[in-house]
Formats: C-alpha cells, structure tokens, sequence
C-alpha cells in the first residue's frame, strides 16, 4: 500500500503510541497466521488505521506478548483480535493483489517480473480472501476496471479518478450491517481514499513524467519539469485539506469508546504532515514510526 495514514509522533502520548504500536504488529501476526508467513509482509500502516476505525467502536482486543520474527528476542506486545483483525487482512490481501495486478500491467516485460512472481506466491492468499469477502473483491476489479478506463483516455479529471479509489478504500467496511456506524466509517475512509490518491499522485508525479506514465496531475496541470506551480500546489493543497476535514467531520459522528485520541492524531495532523512532507520531496514510505524523528510542520514545511 502507499504508508501515507500514520500518526504524528511526536505529537502522540506514549500510551497512544503504544496501542498504535500493539494494533500494527497484531495485524502482522493476524495476516502470518490466517494467510501464511509471507502474507506479513504486506503489513502497512494504512490498514492499521482500518483496523483501529474499526475496533473504535467495540472492545478492542487486550495487547500480549506474541512470537516477532523480527526481533532477535523473538517477543512483542501485539494485540490479540482474531475477529476484529479478520476482515482487515482479508481488504489487505485483496487490495495488495491488485497493486500487483497493476504494477504488471503498468510495466515492461522484463520489469514486471519481480511482479509477476510475487503475483504467483500471493494467489492463493487471494482465492481465500475473495471467497471471504467476495462483495470487496467484486468492488475492487469494478473499480479498478474504471479507473483504467480513465487512465486510457488520459483523463485529466482529479475528481474522476479520486473517486474511483475512494470508493475502495470505503468498501472497506462494507461488511459491517449496522448503518449508523458503517455510513460514518464509510466516509472517513472515502475522503481518506481521495487524501491518498491525491498524494501518491503528487508522490510519483516527477517519476510519472519521466517515463511518460499517467498520473492525473500532469494532465490536469502540465507540470514543468515535473513540479506543480505554486498555484497550482495551493489549490492541490486545498483539495486534500477538504478530505481531511471531511474525513474528521465524519469520525466525529461515530460513537467512539477507543482509540478516539489515536484515530484524531491520524487525521487531523498525521495525514497534514504527510502531505506537508510529499510537497517538500522529504515523503519516505518506509520510514520507521518506532523511533522519534525530526517531522514536517503541517502550515510551514519547517522541520521541528
């Protein structure tokens, strides 16, 4: 997935941080142990935000210590919950399936294959997981369908393609039959899905450009060298604040009993300093949350 969800660090309690940590290695262990070892590799912080929206409105499972393959004491505290993990590493296989299915195709021959062959490993994850969640899956290729339609015609509408990404990141909790709870989480995840969409957009565009690939923002802007105007990176700027507000708004309207604090943090200033970050060029995916580093300030991009 795209590490774009996260908290901010240092603006979180320790004991915040602390579940955030429990519910992201309790999904690693849930995907080792409902899809196979190699299926903890997909462990992301953006599913971990899906778990936590989820269990916020039950009991959430008790943290213990679990079995790490990657400590050398081989001990972490992780939190234990096999139902309330179930669904979120199913929407996790599914959806790492199909950035497969479109890095092959997106890809060279040649290039693909490290695709192709990780495509091979994870099939039968994703038998297991579709079967579980066939209206996801169904979801998933619908839209996706879309959204190379779009891609095809070079399609300059944000909106357009936001759309259609959202509507899988909301889809997310389309298993939930209460509907005073899955509107609310339906549209914190939508508007979550155009702020990711959007910055992973902004993300990939210099690399977009230079091997000519789609990526909205060229087509909608025509980026010089690869960089957005001021004014357009102002108006792109004003387009994911709206989501995160929405998405906020949203999170208000559901009745909370954990992970409030957390679940705050992430959206009203983890997903700012993301994009904070993205715009200055100092986005690192894969930057670790487990230790406290220097952050982006969410209004001026200076570092704190």
């Amino acid at each position: 997935m795209f590490g774009y969800v996260r908290p901010r660090r240092d603006l979180l309690e320790q004991g915040g941080f602390d579940a955030y940590r429990h519910a992201y290695c309790g999904l690693c262990r849930a995907l080792g142990k409902m899809y196979g070892f190699r299926a903890r590799f997909l462990v992301n912080y953006d599913m971990t935000f899906l778990y936590l929206l989820r269990a916020s409105v039950r009991c959430p499972g008790e943290a213990a210590p679990c079995w790490c393959p990657a400590r050398v004491c081989g001990r972490k505290s992780c939190t234990l919950d096999s139902q309330g993990f179930a669904p979120v590493t199913a929407c996790t296989v599914i959806l790492s399936y199909e950035k497969l299915r479109d890095n092959i195709r997106d890809e060279s021959f040649l290039r693909s294959l490290p695709y192709r062959l990780l495509f091979r490993l994870f099939r039968r994850a994703y038998r297991k997981a579709a079967r579980a969640y066939p209206d996801f899956a169904a979801l998933c290729e619908e839209q996706l369908s879309a959204l190379h339609g779009l891609e095809e015609n070079a399609s300059p509408s944000i909106d357009a393609t936001a759309d259609t990404f959202a509507r899988i990141v909301s889809g997310c909790v389309g298993d939930i039959q209460d509907s005073n709870l899955r509107r609310p989480m339906e549209q914190v995840l939508y508007h979550t899905g155009r702020f990711l969409y959007l910055a992973d957009a902004l993300d990939d565009l210099k690399e977009d450009c230079e091997k000519d690939a789609y990526n909205p923002l060229r087509y909608r802007f025509f980026p010089s060298d690869g960089a957005l105007s001021s004014e357009d990176l102002t108006y792109l700027t004003e387009l994911t604040d709206s989501s995160v507000n929405l998405a906020g708004a949203a999170l208000s309207l559901l009745p909370v009993r954990a992970y409030g604090k957390l679940l705050e943090n992430i959206v009203f200033l983890g997903l700012p300093s993301v994009f904070c970050a993205v715009k200055a060029g100092k986005f690192q995916a894969k930057e670790s949350l487990w230790q406290k580093k220097k952050t982006i300030n969410d209004h001026t991009g200076e570092k704190r």
